[in-house]
């Protein structure tokens, strides 16, 4: 394993004197990339409804790993959802510092408005290294009771690292989520 692999998370506190939720009461958000435009305002209902029922059963605390596509969606849901439930918190877990910088330049101002708005920020390293990506999902799990997921149920996918096919991260995370018998409820 790397060295980077090993530092401590950058964290940038700015509520709750630098305490992270109680992981009873905080859920983890995992999906694809890509949500089909013609299936956008279906998944962002789907969204408001997954979050505002786990906010009526006590869930104050969302983490979404800031990548584009649904985690993007998921994270302005609950930002969306403030001034209903006031006491819920968005933590966005960037897997490294310059995470959006080759993201087109509208998903990046996405990306700058959701960080400028969260509750915390949590930067787990200052560079890209060779499973970041795992490394933020893994600390999302461990802080987390369950998952609100969007996920169509493929192993395999779009996610290339070097010249080999991984694991889709979001399969990845929903199957580690299984094997700590931690809720899923996939929106896909």
């Amino acid at each position: 394993m790397k060295a980077s692999s090993l530092q401590e998370p950058i964290i940038k506190y700015r509520t709750m004197n630098g305490i992270l939720s109680d992981k009873s009461k905080s859920l983890a958000f995992t999906g694809h990339r890509t949500v089909p435009v013609e299936r956008q305002d279906e998944i962002r209902a789907r969204l408001v409804e997954a979050v505002s029922v786990a906010c009526k059963s006590g869930i104050t605390c969302f983490y979404s790993g800031m990548a584009m596509g649904f985690d993007l969606m998921a994270a302005e849901t609950v930002l969306s959802l403030k001034g209903k439930y006031p006491d819920i918190r968005l933590i966005a877990v960037v897997p490294f510092r310059r995470q959006s910088c080759r993201w087109h330049s509208m998903e990046k101002e996405r990306y700058q408005n959701i960080i400028s708005r969260a509750d915390q920020v949590i930067v787990l390293s200052e560079h890209y290294f060779h499973g970041c990506l795992l490394r933020r999902n893994d600390f999302m799990l461990e802080h987390s009771c369950g998952v609100i997921a969007f996920y169509d149920g493929k192993p395999y996918g779009g996610t290339f690292e070097a010249v080999f096919t991984v694991l889709t991260w979001t399969f990845y995370t929903c199957r580690e989520a299984m094997k700590k018998g931690m809720d899923i409820v996939n929106l896909y």
